[in-house]
Formats: C-alpha cells, sequence, structure tokens
C-alpha cells in the first residue's frame, strides 16, 4: 500500500487530470464529465474519512459515470494528495464494493408496519428507489452476489416477511429469489434509461415504444398498447402477480 500523505494536496492540480476526466459518460451521446464540472473542494486536515470519499465519489460517478472515477480524480475533487485515499481504500473496486453496499443499505429503515405483505413491497420499494436515485451507480450492485453486507439485512427483513405470509421455507426462500431477480432486472433497466437521458439532457424522456408491423407479428401488435404502462405501474404489478401465485403454491 502507498506510504500514506498529507491529506491536504497542492493548489495546482495535476494537468494529466484533465485528460483522465474527461471521459464520455457510460453510453452517453456526447455527454463528457470535465475538472471545471467537478471542482475540488479543499478538505481540511484531519477530516477526510470513509464517508467523506464516498460521497465525492459518488459525485463523480453520478457526473461521468464509473469509469470516471479513480483514486487519482478522487484526491483532485477533495484537493488531497492522492495517496491519502489509499488510506481508507486499498483500491478502486474496494471503494465501488462499499458504494454498492451502501446504494443497497440505503438510507430509509425497513418498514415495520406489522402488516408483512406491506412491509415486503416496501421493502422492494426501498430498493428500486435506491438504484433509480443513482442510476449511473446502480449497476454496480451486481459487483458483489447477493447474500453478503447490507444485502443480508434487506433479505432477513424479506424473508421474514414471506414466512409472516404463511409460505414454509422452501416457498419463502423460492419466492424471494424471484423478486429479487424481478426488482434488479426491472430497476436497473429504468436506471440505465435515465441515465442515458441524463446524460443526453433529455431527463423525462419516455423510454423506446414498441410498435411491430401487425402483418409480420399480429399477436405482439395486439398487446403492444398495454406494454407502456407507467414503470412504476408495471412495478407494482410485477409484484402482485409474484405474490399472487406465491400464495397459491
Amino acid at each position: 500500500m502507498p506510504a500514506a500523505a498529507d491529506e491536504t494536496g497542492p493548489d495546482e492540480r495535476d494537468p494529466a487530470l484533465a485528460e483522465e476526466l474527461e471521459l464520455d459518460a457510460d453510453g452517453a451521446a456526447g455527454g463528457r464529465v470535465t475538472v471545471s464540472q467537478l471542482a475540488a473542494r479543499r478538505t481540511p486536515r484531519g477530516t477526510l474519512s470513509r464517508q467523506v470519499l464516498l460521497d465525492s465519489a459518488r459525485e463523480i460517478i453520478d457526473i461521468g459515470g464509473v469509469n470516471a472515477l479513480s483514486m487519482r480524480a478522487l484526491g483532485a475533487r477533495l484537493g488531497v494528495d492522492p495517496t491519502a485515499v489509499y488510506r481508507h481504500f486499498q483500491n478502486k473496486n474496494e471503494l465501488l464494493d462499499a458504494l454498492a453496499d451502501q446504494l443497497v443499505r440505503g438510507d430509509e429503515p425497513l418498514p415495520a408496519t406489522g402488516d408483512p405483505g406491506e412491509d415486503l413491497r416496501e421493502n422492494l420499494r426501498q430498493l428500486r428507489r435506491q438504484l433509480l436515485r443513482y442510476p449511473t451507480l446502480a449497476p454496480s450492485v451486481l459487483r458483489q452476489p447477493p447474500g453478503s453486507g447490507s444485502w443480508w439485512d434487506r433479505m432477513e427483513h424479506a424473508v421474514g416477511a414471506l414466512l409472516a405470509l404463511g409460505l414454509d421455507e422452501r416457498e419463502a426462500a423460492a419466492t424471494w429469489q424471484t423478486l429479487l431477480f424481478f426488482v434488479l432486472g426491472h430497476a436497473l433497466t429504468e436506471a440505465r434509461h435515465l441515465a442515458e437521458t441524463i446524460a443526453a439532457d433529455r431527463v423525462g424522456a419516455p423510454m423506446p415504444t414498441v410498435n411491430p408491423p401487425r402483418s409480420r407479428h399480429p399477436r405482439l401488435a395486439a398487446v403492444a398498447p398495454y406494454l407502456h404502462a407507467d414503470l412504476t405501474e408495471q412495478f407494482e404489478t410485477g409484484i402482485d402477480r409474484i405474490l399472487g401465485q406465491a400464495s397459491q403454491a
């Protein structure tokens, strides 16, 4: 691990950072992150912490995507020598794992209303909200398999709700896995679209539509008008269908 360095860096930024930070945003059409967008902040001596680093790393990713993040870029953002970052994180991968763990944990307490069905739904809504809150960071939750770190708390809560609904252990496990992969697939699809629209300055643009030729795909054309319901409505409908099927097992 590099030797520790003073946490207050030089006023002059390394010229190489300009090239490093001027990266195309993930999937963006012409979106770029620049040093001017990521103005350096002077970090008072002795105040650099894991949380300060995580917050600043998230800001870099919000603007330029995961590829814009590096230990040097993070040091420049905070006005500290890059080697000071290594006091808290060994490398970029460890930093991304910590960000992913925070993303899964979120900042809302897991619900405890006494209604296991509603508590389970809100648990899943929380996860979706977190992924959509940080769309460029959202894919990082796939860096580690569900079943470690903050995933355990969310899973324990969800499985407990399923058991309280009357499912046996086997059915609870199968239903949780189905719910989890549905939520991740749905939310990450939304997050990718949202990240692309933000990068292209088209926030609020709808998802691409499906308009197949009826002569070749008559059945698909017949259901196409129903494929574009509000995304939140689609999400809630999917949860309801999974839980409805589980209750009949």
